[in-house]
């Protein structure tokens, strides 16, 4: 997936618009990315400079080698571009807050689904 892809699709499973993408900019670092320029990126028709590229990152909480990463696999195994993943990464937004023991039932569940969706 290229650069103009990766940004619509984190930005779209954030649930931000381009001007609230742009507003947060502002809001992260001392510059604004403008809503052209982040529509030009990913229409194709720029490309953002590191430091740019550290602010959109920072903005939607994504490491920036998401952004960089050729791999199909980057950022959760590719699920991101699935629709039906949105609520997920909104529910995880605040992880890095989460008890260790509320941390520790999501792995043990999500062990679980694997090992009974490999057995069928």
């Amino acid at each position: 997936m290229k650069l103009g892809d990766k940004l619509k699709a984190i930005r779209k499973a954030n649930g931000m618009s381009l001007q609230k993408l742009s507003d947060t900019t502002a809001e992260m670092s001392e510059s604004r990315i403008s809503v052209s320029f982040l529509s030009d990126i990913e229409n194709y028709r720029s490309n953002p400079s590191i430091d740019n590229l550290k602010i959109i990152a920072k903005a939607l909480n994504t490491p920036v080698s998401y952004f960089v990463d050729d791999s199909e696999n980057s950022l959760f195994g590719g699920a991101i571009e699935d629709t039906e993943f949105v609520p997920v990464v909104e529910l995880l937004k605040d992880f890095k807050n989460w008890s260790i023991e509320d941390k520790r039932e999501l792995l043990h569940y999500l062990e679980a689904k694997k090992v009974l969706r490999d057995n069928k």
